[in-house]
Formats: structure tokens, sequence, C-alpha cells
């Protein structure tokens, strides 16, 4: 019985991290979108691979047609394949004349006109690496996207975080979405246990959220999904005595910033990190007990 009232409150717990970090992520698409997080980023990116003086090889590259038609019109990408930025590249470095094929030393010519010492070599030494192959050359190239963008992941994985973090402690402070409470409650409330149990095992079945289906998510519905679970301990309430009314004492308010930091960081980890957890948690629980023999 302890044993399974551990796990039923980390279940109830677990849930509730769910729930927010749908909504929290929902909430960083919109700004994302808004701010043209993305493509903001992507162009970040290039203009550190394309350092070049004077001349902004980079606005060449967005205006190049096979660029500027991957996106809706004055608006810029937030996604360009390797091959596209590969061809942009050299159709920049070497414009087309006619119907004459390029060769490998028109493409040098072009870049050896680059002013930026650490492009130029960078650039000449995948041409001479391709021994004359052109479409080695251009591979080279797409190979070279493909790592710095690697990086750009990262760079807007982060950024990403900060968004959902900071989202995320406003929620919490305006849910009371305090940790140490929600377990203190779900310890003590049988009942409850029970009803969040119930949608704990729903949520789990009904699939595991992607970041496209969180994009839909908004504030309401996270406190309505929240609320379906008999009213779980969230919530503020001004009735003096209540587990969710403001703290009277410097420890209370100690717990009570320690319970929503704990909460915050929770939800940086994402809902499909935590829908993970509750299906374990939740097959587990179901395995526990086996079968009594009806012989």
């Amino acid at each position: 019985m302890f044993g399974s009232q551990i796990l039923e409150a980390v279940i109830g717990l677990t849930l509730v991290y769910l729930v927010l970090s749908i909504g929290c992520s929902g909430i960083k698409e919109i700004i994302a979108s808004l701010f043209s997080l993305r493509s903001k980023t992507l162009e970040e990116g290039i203009r550190n691979m394309l350092k070049n003086g004077d001349r902004d090889l980079t606005a060449e590259l967005f205006q190049h047609p096979l660029i500027a038609r991957t996106a809706r019109p004055g608006d810029k990408p937030s996604y360009i394949s390797s091959r596209f930025f590969a061809v942009a590249l050299l159709d920049i470095l070497a414009p087309p004349v006619g119907a004459q094929p390029r060769t490998m030393q028109d493409f040098r010519d072009g870049v050896s006109k680059l002013p930026d010492d650490k492009l130029r070599k960078t650039l000449l030494g995948m041409l001479d690496s391709a021994q004359g192959n052109a479409d080695a050359a251009r591979e080279k190239i797409e190979h070279w996207f493909d790592g710095t963008m690697d990086r750009v992941s990262g760079w807007y994985k982060r950024t990403a975080q900060i968004i959902i973090f900071v989202t995320g402690l406003v929620l919490c402070v305006a849910l009371n979405a305090d940790s140490l409470m929600i377990v203190r409650e779900l310890w003590s409330d049988e009942a409850l246990r029970r009803v969040v149990i119930a949608q704990a095992e729903k949520k789990v079945q009904a699939g595991n959220p992607s970041d496209a289906n969180t994009a839909n998510a908004s504030l309401v519905q996270v406190a309505g999904e929240i609320r379906e679970a008999n009213t779980p301990p969230i919530g503020w309430n001004p009735t003096t005595g209540d587990i969710r009314a403001l703290p009277d004492s410097a420890l209370a308010w100690t717990l009570k910033v320690l319970g929503i930091l704990l909460s915050s960081f929770a939800i940086v980890l994402g809902a499909p990190f935590w829908f993970d957890v509750l299906n374990k948690i939740i097959n587990l629980r179901l395995s526990g007990d086996p079968p009594k023999s009806t012989t």
C-alpha cells in the first residue's frame, strides 16, 4: 500500500508536468512564429558561414531563386536544404553564362575574388579536395552546410529552452503549480489520487504529444485539462488555512518558491519526455500486482 501510494503520487505529479509542458510548448511555438525565430536563427548561422567583408553574400543567397521561392513573398525561409544552398552559392560565386557549362576553374576564379581570407581558404580547400570533380565539390559544400546547421539547431534549442523556462515560470506562478504542494495533497487524498490516475491513463491512451500537436495548445486548454482531474491542488485560494492560500511565513514562502521553481525546471524537459515517463510509470503500476488464480 505504501509503495502504491508513492507511485500514485508520482503519476499525479507527472501528469501535471505533462499538461503544463504541452501548454508551454504551444506558447513557445506562438512566440517563435510571431518573432520568426527559426528564420532569424537560420540567417544568423548562414551569415556566420559567409562573412565576407563588404560584400553581403548572405543577402545574395537569400535572393537566389532557389532560396527565395522556398518562403512566402516578403518572408525569409526557416529551412534551406543543403543541395539548394550549395547550388545557389556556386551560382553566386561563378554565375552561369548562357548554356555554357562551368568548369572547376570558373569556381576557383570566383572564390579567389572573395575578400575574406578565412572564407576564401575554406572554399578553396573544398574545391582542391574535390580533385577536379564539380559534383564532389558541391557535395563537400553540402556537408559543410549540414555540419554548420547542426550547431545552428543547437542555438535554436537553447533559445527555445529559455523561452519555455520563462513561460513555464510565469504559468506556474499564475496557476500556483507548486510541486511540493501537489505532492502533499496527492499523498494525503486517496480519492484525488484515483481521479488523477484515471486522467493519466486517458492521456497515455491518447498517444504521445508531438511538437505539432502542442502548437495548438493554449493556457485555457491547459487549465481546463488540469481541472478535469477533479481540481488537483493547483491554483490560488484566498481562504486562510487552505493549502492553496498565500504563504504566511518566511519558511512557507521559501518552500513555495522552491516548489514553483521545481515545476518550472521540470517543464523544460518537454511534453514528450513526461509522456514517456508517465507511460512507463503507469505500465509499472499495472504490472505490479499479478492476477489472482481462479482455481
